[in-house]
């Protein structure tokens, strides 16, 4: 699992948990103090002399490593080219970490493929692709307002934006310009002449403003900025799209593809 620390809240809750991994280390610690104080204060009422802890000793019951002057007891008989071999055990350190990775291994398999509490990488990468969209559509929402016909973008690569715009078109501009932008009342928004521009900041401007004296209304009182950003999108991608009973041509032969402000990928 990755911990990534975006907030002070999370960066507390780590600081927590580390005290008290301190904590429960210190309380073990003075645990087994108790319990060896206890054992030998029962032997001594026993008679039973007992040595009093020390690292080296400690050390000693961990490696199980035999003294050198003792070695002869562990020479093996056979020897390789005059080579004899120790009969060394492993030291109970290493098999103690090897079971440890034994348990470790159920308890991982139990939780990632068993119970399924804790999601794999995929399942993690899928989980952040989704936060940045929420995250997208968050900044998105706070900035729509900030949205005009000089910082509008041109995002193709954003099915939800074309697909937001045609609904809206749908509803809005169909009366006059067609279903499919073939045109009527309106121009034809689906060839290569256009009346006031074809860039997607040209489209912006006149659904904002509208065009009063050839009967194109305003609607930057009805739509919001990021609305008719989407409107905009739409009408790019129909561009081309020969739609039948399309309207004769109206305005100046421009290239639909152009556009005055960088795309934006996403």
């Amino acid at each position: 699992m990755k911990i990534s620390l975006k907030s002070g809240e999370e960066l507390a809750m780590v600081l927590i948990l580390a005290m008290l991994i301190i904590l429960a280390v210190v309380l073990l610690i003075t645990v087994i103090n108790v319990f060896l104080v206890i054992k030998r204060i029962e032997a001594k009422h026993k008679g039973v002399i007992t040595e009093a802890f020390s690292f080296k000793t400690w050390w000693k019951s961990l490696t199980k490593a035999v003294p050198v002057e003792n070695e002869e007891a562990i020479l093996l008989r056979h020897s390789y080219d005059g080579i004899r071999e120790l009969d060394n055990h492993l030291p109970p350190w290493w098999k103690y970490m090897f079971y440890a990775t034994i348990i470790f291994a159920i308890i991982y398999m139990a939780d990632y493929h068993i119970w399924k509490t804790s999601p794999l990488s995929d399942g993690e990468y899928q989980q952040e692709l989704a936060t940045a969209q929420k995250e997208i559509e968050l900044y998105q929402a706070k900035n729509a307002a900030a949205i005009d016909e000089k910082t509008v973008k041109l995002l193709p690569n954003d099915p939800k934006v074309a697909e937001r715009g045609k609904e809206i078109f749908s509803s809005k501009c169909s009366a006059c310009h067609g279903q499919a932008g073939e045109g009527g009342v309106g121009p034809n928004l689906t060839d290569e002449y256009w009346l006031h521009g074809s860039s997607i900041n040209d489209l912006f401007k006149v659904i904002k403003y509208g065009v009063p004296e050839k009967g194109m209304i305003s609607w930057k009182a009805t739509l919001k900025p990021n609305e008719i950003q989407d409107v905009a999108n739409y009408i790019k991608t129909i561009g081309g799209s020969n739609p039948p009973n399309a309207k004769a041509p109206q305005g100046v032969k421009t290239d639909s593809t152009a556009s005055s402000t960088p795309v934006a990928l996403l």
